[in-house]
């Protein structure tokens, strides 16, 4: 085997880790809780159910949301020691982008997410049999704004519960996961080996707002 990419999308409610030596060969483990301490276990247990190694793993891919600040900072910072160590690439995408995928071939879709304090991360992207291309990029709106946002009757993913008015959902709950960035990963070149990784994106997070957090004063 020539290896194999770990993914890790820690931005939602629902906490993956994915593993893949080929598109059409994604193995994905869900968890919640404590993220940063089920990540690690949750990617060894996917390693030994595929018979592989850490090193085995070629290349380390990450959903740099917008979502979660602490899954955000968790999933960048997991991903980037573990390449670190391993010395192979690291790469982040989109996680409104990758959840896009969940969309047909030959339509326009929009991503929404709850961003918490009223507000919502919204994107729209085109699904083509090649991937997805960003119509709109991923945005912060308020919740009275998502009306003017996403048209009656549009293609949601995410969660279509946020639109204010009737729209054609792809499920219950289309949320970011590790088996999507895999996916999308593959589509944009990435391969088992590693190649292509470090071109996907940085592996940063994608913050559309200030933290919710204030530093401490500083006593005179």
């Amino acid at each position: 085997m020539s290896g194999a990419l770990l993914a890790f999308e820690l931005s939602g409610s629902a906490c993956t880790a994915a593993l893949a030596a080929a598109p059409e060969r994604i193995a994905e483990a869900e968890f919640s809780g404590a993220r940063g301490r089920a990540l690690l276990s949750e990617t060894d247990a996917l390693l030994r159910a595929a018979g592989l190694r850490r090193e085995d793993v070629r290349g380390v891919i990450v959903g740099t949301g917008p979502g979660s600040y602490t899954g955000l900072r968790i999933a960048c910072a997991a991903a980037g020691a573990l390449a670190y160590a391993l010395r192979i690439p690291c790469g982040g995408l989109c996680s409104l982008e990758a959840t896009a995928l969940a969309a047909p071939p030959g339509s326009d879709v929009h991503v929404l997410v709850d961003a918490f304090r009223n507000e919502v991360y919204h994107a729209v992207y085109r699904r083509s049999g090649g991937g997805v291309s960003a119509v709109r990029a991923p945005q912060l709106l308020r919740r009275d704004e998502v009306a003017d946002a996403v048209p009656r009757g549009a293609r949601v993913a995410g969660d279509a519960q946020l639109c204010p008015h009737e729209v054609a959902a792809l499920g219950p709950a289309v949320a970011p996961r590790a088996a999507r960035l895999l996916e999308l990963a593959f589509l944009r070149g990435a391969r088992a080996d590693g190649a292509g990784v470090a071109e996907l994106g940085p592996p940063l997070p994608l913050y559309l707002r200030p933290a919710a957090f204030r530093p401490a004063a500083r006593a005179d």
